[in-house]
C-alpha cells in the first residue's frame, strides 16, 4: 500500500510540474537556434544588415541577396520553435538560391527573440507585434531598393506573420503563406506533442496551464481575427494534407477567408514528429519552386 500511496504522490508531483511549473520554463522568449549556414555555402552573394522594426528601438539582423537585376525583392520569414532565417529544417538556403536564380532579390531576417535579432521582454506574441518586422524590412528594403516592387514568403508563424503585414502594409504585392495557422491555439497542443513526446491529454493540460496560469500569449496569434476582411494582394497559400501541426484546415480557412487567393496543397510524406510541417519544397523542390514562381511572376510581371 505504501509503494502504491508513494508512486501515486510521484505522478502528482510529475503533473504538477508539467502542468502548473512546467510552462513557466517555457515563456516564449525564443531559442536562439545558431546559425550554422550561410548564403555564400550555396554560391550566393550577401550582405549582413541591420534595421529597426516599426514599433520599437532593437536591432533585427539579415541577410540581403541581391541578386542579379531581380524584377522584385521578397521578405523571406522563418517559422517559430527554434527557427532563423536560414531556415534549417525546411532547407530554406536552398530555396534561396531557386528563388534568386529566377529573378528575385531576398531579405531573409531574424524575427525578433529568434536567430541574431535582439529580444523583447514580452518575447514572441505568435505574429501579432512580430508584423513589425515584417513592416521593418519593407522600410530597409524601401530605402535600399526604392525602384524594387516588394513582395514576402512566409513559413508557419512566419506565414501568418506576412498575411498579417500584406493586410497591414499595402506596398506587399504578393505573399506566399507555407504552411500557416490561423490560430496558434489550435496548433499549439500539437506543436508540444511533437517536442515533447507527450500525450495528447497531457500537451492539453500543458497547453492550458502556459496560457491560463502562466501567460503565454497563443491568443495573439489569431491570425484570421487579425486580417478583419482587410483586401490583401495575391496570395498563394502552401500547405500539405498531412501536416501534423498546423492541420490543413487552417489553410482551408483562409482560403475561405481571402477572395481570389491561390491553394496549393501538397501530398508528400515525412517521418519524424513534425511530419510535414514546411517541409513541401525539401520533399518536392522542382514543383515546388514551379509553382511559386509562376505565382511570383503574374504578380510581378516584367514591365521595366
Amino acid at each position: 500500500m505504501r509503494r502504491l500511496i508513494r508512486f501515486g504522490l510521484g505522478i502528482v508531483a510529475i503533473l504538477v510540474v508539467l502542468v502548473l511549473v512546467g510552462p513557466a520554463l517555457f515563456q516564449p522568449t525564443g531559442k536562439r537556434l545558431a546559425l550554422t549556414q550561410r548564403p555564400s555555402d550555396y554560391g550566393l552573394a550577401y550582405e549582413e544588415v541591420t534595421f529597426p522594426p516599426a514599433d520599437r528601438a532593437i536591432a533585427l539582423r539579415a541577410w540581403w541577396i541581391p541578386g542579379d537585376r531581380p524584377r522584385a525583392a521578397l521578405v523571406f520569414v522563418h517559422g517559430g520553435g527554434d527557427d532563423n532565417r536560414s531556415l534549417p529544417y525546411g532547407d530554406g538556403l536552398a530555396l534561396a538560391r531557386d528563388l534568386v536564380s529566377h529573378g528575385y532579390a531576398l531579405l531573409m531576417i531574424d524575427l525578433r527573440n529568434f536567430g541574431e535579432s535582439e529580444g523583447t521582454a514580452e518575447g514572441i506574441t505568435y505574429g501579432d507585434l512580430e508584423v513589425n518586422d515584417v513592416v521593418g524590412a519593407l522600410d530597409f528594403l524601401a530605402a535600399r531598393e526604392p525602384r524594387l516592387p516588394l513582395g514576402a514568403i512566409g513559413f508557419s508563424m512566419g506565414g501568418a506573420t506576412v498575411l498579417r503585414a500584406a493586410a497591414r502594409d499595402k506596398r506587399l504585392r504578393a505573399v506566399i503563406a507555407d504552411s500557416a495557422y490561423a490560430d496558434a491555439r489550435d496548433v499549439a497542443v500539437s506543436f508540444t506533442r511533437a517536442s515533447t513526446g507527450m500525450p495528447r491529454a497531457l500537451a492539453a493540460a500543458f497547453v492550458w496551464s502556459a496560457s491560463t496560469l502562466h501567460g503565454v500569449p497563443l491568443s495573439r496569434g489569431d491570425t484570421l481575427t487579425a486580417l478583419g476582411g482587410a483586401t490583401l494582394p495575391p496570395v498563394l497559400l502552401i500547405h500539405d494534407e498531412h501536416d501534423p501541426i498546423a492541420p490543413v484546415e487552417h489553410c482551408r480557412r483562409f482560403a475561405a477567408a481571402i477572395p481570389g487567393s491561390q491553394t496549393w496543397i501538397t501530398n508528400v510524406h515525412a517521418s519524424g514528429p513534425f511530419g510535414t510541417h514546411i517541409q513541401s519544397y525539401r520533399l518536392g523542390p522542382e514543383a515546388y519552386v514551379t509553382r511559386v514562381v509562376t505565382f511570383l511572376n503574374g504578380a510581378f510581371p516584367v514591365d521595366r
